[in-house]
């Protein structure tokens, strides 16, 4: 890897305790498929249309309950009088008028951008607090993984190999040298989705549109996407949230060094844009005043304040310096219970947020002993799920290979528990005993096993309780604490025996291919199963959630009960807390939570620190 490379100069970036302490000084899956069905206009930011493939039985299920639900209505309406039916109008009125959205204020947020802000590299959720504001999607995800318009329209579907999208007339690149305010045209939409598959070795996202034959402007607002083969989730993986849009300007007058670490070259089409950015502890983006969502964002600013220290994030929340408890995407719900104890329950609003990243342990298979598979395979049994996530407080949810939220494929914590390596009791002894004869089999030096590298302090609580549970099979391992910066360096350039973090989702079963198939962007254990790459290559193939199930399943199986590359044991379960004068807020899926968060949010009233 060369000296340009992304956590190598993250590295150079990270937070010192001097920066930590001025920043606290500063704070005083979808199974998209491709039938895309129904819209409607009930969002602030147009129309929605949602990309799905479920079962006819559940279609059914939907139509009827949908039906129940209108006929409900409509009893209740003809039951009222007239009078009652004037009343409730004015009253939803007079809510409106007093609820509505409202202009003004800076919004609050920690954030670690660890001065890496190029979309096609970037895969630490702290960055993305800065990157998701600054840039936008042709289409995005968001609630229920909901495919929706951004700044094209829904695509129109000629075949299942072909798509056209519409670039809207109204969205403008920020009004800084190069772009200058420009329109964004589809030229720009083909350079920014090419760009992810790049022959560079810091994009991670390569392998995303490798059954694309071309994406290509056929007139300036039209792009049309070709597909070489059958790729069912494409429209899915255009909308996901790393597919944000950069500049073919952008880059050639900055280049690529320039456009992952330079502040002055992040020009987007984002609702925000860059002012001011003070390295390890604030970042300022001010409003983009040709925004193609009319009317936002409401926000007229957002600042992100570096305060990875708990005590100081939580600390500064309470204290009213910032507006959100974490980051969107994250956050514990005994968090925000300890806010609600200090601040009491009417200033502070907790909302569940479905999001598909969790914590791993990615293991090197070439790395000694892990290129047995029979090591590997004792590791997963020996592994005990429920103390792991015991530690999380409620914040994890065992995990298997694809997270739980993204259904039908993710399996349920009721059904992993059914599975060796998940169970409990007499049957964990089964599972210790099998984990054992494994080891003797593969006649490995119990000693000798190279020591386990982790996120610290984030995982080391994880680490010592998985130490504990690889020694009831005798096998001793050391924990080599590694900052953040440290930890996510050695992972990215493969040099790690087995490693303890965080494992990025997406938003359909997709992300097996890019976590795991040998030409994966993710494979960071350098996994390579013939086996496996047909499964997952034929899953791309798919359109029927049935069929694709069957599909995900026995690649499931096959991982967990044959191969076990990565030592897979929980996904994220999240409660987004806020103060309660920030309105508009709604979850959104993926592995991070977008700037689609922020676009619709607003301040019922603005506080004297978001005063602008």
């Amino acid at each position: 890897m060369s000296e340009r490379n992304y956590w190598k100069r993250m590295s150079r970036n990270r937070l010192s305790r001097r920066g930590l302490l001025r920043a606290s000084a500063r704070a005083g899956v979808g199974a998209a498929g491709l039938a895309l069905v129904g819209c409607g206009d009930d969002d602030d930011d147009g129309q929605q249309a949602v990309a799905q493939a479920q079962p006819q039985q559940q279609q059914q299920q939907d139509a009827v309950e949908q039906q129940a639900e209108q006929q409900a209505t409509q009893q209740q309406a003809q039951t009222a009088t007239a009078e009652e039916q004037q009343e409730q109008a004015a009253a939803a009125q007079a809510a409106a008028d007093d609820s509505g959205p409202k202009h003004g204020g800076t919004v609050r947020i920690v954030m670690s951008d660890g001065g890496i802000f190029d979309p096609a590299i970037v895969i630490h959720g702290g960055t993305y607090a800065g990157v998701h504001q600054i840039y936008d999607w042709v289409n995005y995800l968001d609630e229920g993984f909901v495919i929706t318009e951004g700044m094209a329209d829904l695509p129109e579907i000629i075949d299942e190999l072909n798509f056209v999208y519409s670039i809207k007339p109204n969205v403008y690149w920020h009004p800084k040298p190069p772009l200058d305010g420009r329109q964004f045209t589809a030229e720009d939409a083909v350079f920014g989705l090419e760009r992810f598959g790049f022959d560079n070795p810091e994009f991670v996202f390569k392998d995303r549109f490798a059954l694309v034959d071309k994406f290509e402007a056929t007139d300036e607002l039209t792009m049309h996407v070709q597909a070489g083969q059958v790729f069912s989730p494409i429209l899915t993986a255009i909308a996901e949230d790393n597919m944000l849009m950069v500049s073919r300007d952008a880059v050639e007058a900055f280049g690529d060094e320039g456009l992952s670490t330079d502040f002055e070259a992040q020009i987007g089409t984002g609702a925000f844009m860059g002012d001011s950015r003070e390295p390890e502890v604030e970042l300022n983006l001010v409003r983009h005043p040709n925004y193609y969502k009319e009317g936002q964002p409401y926000f007229d600013g957002y600042k992100g304040i570096a305060l990875p220290d708990d005590a100081l994030r939580i600390a500064a929340f309470v204290d009213g310096q910032t507006d959100f408890l974490s980051y969107q995407w994250t956050g514990a719900r005994t968090d925000l219970e300890a806010a609600i104890d200090e601040m009491g329950e009417e200033e502070v609003t907790g909302v569940p947020n479905p999001v598909t990243f969790g914590m791993a342990t990615h293991i090197h298979c070439e790395v000694e002993p892990y290129t047995d598979p029979r090591v590997r395979n004792a590791v997963h049994l020996a592994a005990d799920r429920e103390q792991l996530i015991a530690l999380s407080l409620g914040g994890l949810v065992i995990g298997g290979p694809i997270a739980v939220a993204i259904q039908p494929y993710g399996r349920t914590e009721d059904q992993l528990r059914q599975l060796p390596g998940y169970r409990s009791g007499d049957l964990r002894q089964e599972d210790l005993a099998e984990s054992r004869q494994l080891l003797d089999a593969a006649g490995v030096d119990l000693d000798g096993f190279p020591p386990l590298d982790i996120w610290a302090p984030n995982a080391t609580d994880y680490a010592v309780v998985l130490q504990q549970n690889l020694s009831e099979v005798g096998i001793n391992v050391g924990i080599n604490e590694l900052t953040t910066t440290d930890a996510l360096a050695a992972r990215q350039n493969r040099e790690f025996s087995m490693i303890m973090l965080g494992q990025q989702g997406a938003s359909d079963p997709d992300l097996l291919y890019n976590d795991l198939h040998t030409t994966g962007g993710q494979n960071y254990g350098n996994f390579s199963n013939p086996e496996f790459d047909a499964l997952v290559e034929k899953g791309r193939s798919v359109f029927d959630v049935e069929e694709r199930k069957a599909i995900y399943d026995e690649a499931q199986d096959r991982l967990l009960e044959e191969w076990n590359p990565r030592l897979y044991w929980s996904w994220s379960t999240v409660t987004v807390a806020f103060r309660s004068y920030l309105k508009g807020f709604r979850p959104t899926p993926g592995p991070t939570a977008s700037n689609a968060i922020l676009w619709g949010m607003w301040f019922d009233e603005i506080p004297e620190g978001a005063q602008t």
